[in-house]
């Protein structure tokens, strides 16, 4: 219960940082935004330690916070080193992925290629784990968040559809070498 507790923290933690960028990107005139992934372009390679910490507005923000909140959760709950390692991992692994094949003449923000990360993996490291608790994880986390498997198709170009398709391949592959590892 206690890694339960310290692993919602830090996720809170996360979002109230998400939060609190939004804030001061609305007051001053910043335009923090255009600190996310450019794809291809190298000047902008910072892009990628940046851009899941980056939201356009409210929406983007809110539309966020709970799948993130949940996800965090339930991937942290044995260990907060556990979510310590698949966020970081998956931050450095769909942002490069992000830069190498999204479209060019773009900037992608938000945590939705790290929601759609932790969805995979959590699917996927339940299933090949095969002990019951993470079956039944992977279960409801399809079950409850079944809908995002339609955020992985172009639907509207303001939407990064490649953070949400590349996020979701990096935590599927993540969860498969975990659970077959036994990290």
């Amino acid at each position: 219960m206690k890694q339960y507790l310290q692993s919602l923290k830090v996720s809170l933690f996360i979002m109230v940082i998400c939060g609190f960028i939004l804030v001061i990107n609305m007051l001053l005139p910043l335009h923090l935004t255009q600190y996310g992934i450019h794809p291809r372009s190298m000047a902008t390679l910072y892009g990628i330690l940046f851009a899941p910490f980056l939201h356009v507005n409210w929406i983007h923000l809110s539309s966020n916070f709970f799948p993130f909140i949940i996800f965090s959760t339930l991937i942290g709950f044995r260990s907060v080193k556990r979510f310590y390692c698949i966020f970081f991992l998956q931050l450095v692994c769909t942002g490069i992925l992000v830069w190498l094949f999204a479209r060019g003449n773009s900037v992608h923000v938000g945590m939705s290629g790290i929601i759609y990360a932790f969805w995979g993996y959590l699917i996927i490291y339940g299933i090949v784990r095969k002990k019951i608790m993470h079956i039944i994880i992977s279960i409801l986390t399809l079950f409850f968040y079944s809908g995002l498997i339609w955020g992985v198709l172009p639907t509207y170009s303001s939407v990064s559809f490649e953070s949400h398709f590349l996020g979701a391949l990096c935590g599927a592959i993540s969860g498969y070498l975990f659970a077959k590892h036994r990290v």
